[in-house]
């Protein structure tokens, strides 16, 4: 009895083991059978599945009982950390990420921007250029450029010209000029519009360093169908002169229109006037004109005459009040011909 009651005593250990958690008997012939043993003998087992119920099996074909690992609890919810006490060795989750992750720009966006900016401009540009020698020795270039790009509710209009003249006999600049501006505009209703401008300018001859003018104002468009467009114009500006001797900080109120009108597929015809009145001297005002007429040989290539003048009431010093500028030859286009 005491060598029998050592093994039963042994067994019974086992067996309440094996009733606190899952088994697997695996028999003799290479079977395995997994549940909980809810009740055994010297002779059997009974084992309680889950597809079959109480099974009974006899201890002869059992070749040996394997307690299986409990069942992964499921994972508890994780309180959200405060900001002040986040363990370093914390996992940040996807929201997290999403949230604090920089926002990275490609390259290909920043080109797509870059091609937003450069596209949808219409308008030409063209360049002169002349030399002699011998009785004359002069070198005359002049440039020009005229683009606007027009959307829905706004547009944009950029314009630039120079001349410069040498005397490289004698090594003389007898002319070296230029003058533009750029101006915004925003569609406020179909007829009126918002804008804002700046011009520059400078004429050495003339001993002016330099011109900023800013402004802003109200337009009118007059008349815009497919042939012809006049947009009239009245506003404020500022003008900053730098020249010789003093300089000059000027409130303006400027005025002006601008005309386009096509006269056939070939042939147009562009002009623009801008008046600038000193507000503290009715006596002191300036006037800036530019005039094209374009004659198209191709989509691209075509001829061209300018006119441009800029006329100031009250030159510095003995400066001329007037200064005309006449171009003529080969313009390059760009853009989409309306």
């Amino acid at each position: 009895m005491r060598l029998f009651s050592w093994p039963l005593v042994s067994l019974t250990i086992l067996s309440l083991a094996f009733n606190i958690v899952a088994s697997e008997i695996m028999l003799k012939n290479g079977d395995r059978i997994s549940g909980k043993i809810v009740a055994e003998n010297p002779d059997s087992i009974v084992l309680e599945t889950v597809y079959a119920g109480k099974v009974t099996i006899a201890r002869v074909h059992i070749d040996k009982i394997v307690a299986l690992p409990p069942p992964a609890s499921a994972p508890k919810p994780v309180a959200p950390a405060s900001t002040a006490t986040t363990s370093a060795n914390a996992k940040p989750t996807s929201k997290d990420v999403e949230r604090d992750a920089p926002v990275i720009r490609s390259s290909s966006s920043f080109a797509h921007r870059v091609r937003r900016i450069v596209s949808g401009w219409d308008g030409s540009a063209n360049i002169g250029f002349s030399y002699t020698s011998g009785n004359a020795n002069n070198i005359t270039m002049t440039t020009g450029l005229r683009a606007s790009k027009v959307r829905p509710q706004d547009g944009f209009t950029i314009y630039a010209r120079s001349l410069w003249n040498s005397n490289h006999g004698v090594q003389i600049t007898t002319q070296n000029a230029f003058w533009g501006g750029a101006r915004y505009d925003r569609t406020l209703n179909r007829k009126v519009f918002g804008f804002v401008s700046y011009d520059f300018e400078r004429d050495k001859p003339r001993r002016l360093d330099f011109r900023s003018v800013v402004g802003g104002g109200l337009g009118h468009r007059t008349i815009k169908n497919d042939r012809t467009e006049l947009e009239l114009f009245t506003g404020a500006a500022w003008n900053r002169t730098w020249q010789a001797g003093s300089d000059s900080n000027t409130p303006e109120a400027l005025a002006g229109f601008t005309f386009k009108h096509r006269l056939n597929d070939r042939l147009r015809v562009q002009n623009a006037v801008t008046y600038f009145q000193n507000v503290t001297d009715r006596v002191e005002y300036r006037l800036i004109l530019d005039a094209n007429v374009t004659v198209d040989m191709t989509k691209k290539v075509g001829f061209f005459i300018s006119f441009g003048d800029r006329f100031n009431n009250d030159p510095l010093g003995t400066a001329k009040k007037n200064d005309f500028l006449f171009t003529t030859g080969l313009k390059w286009s760009f853009g989409k011909k309306k």
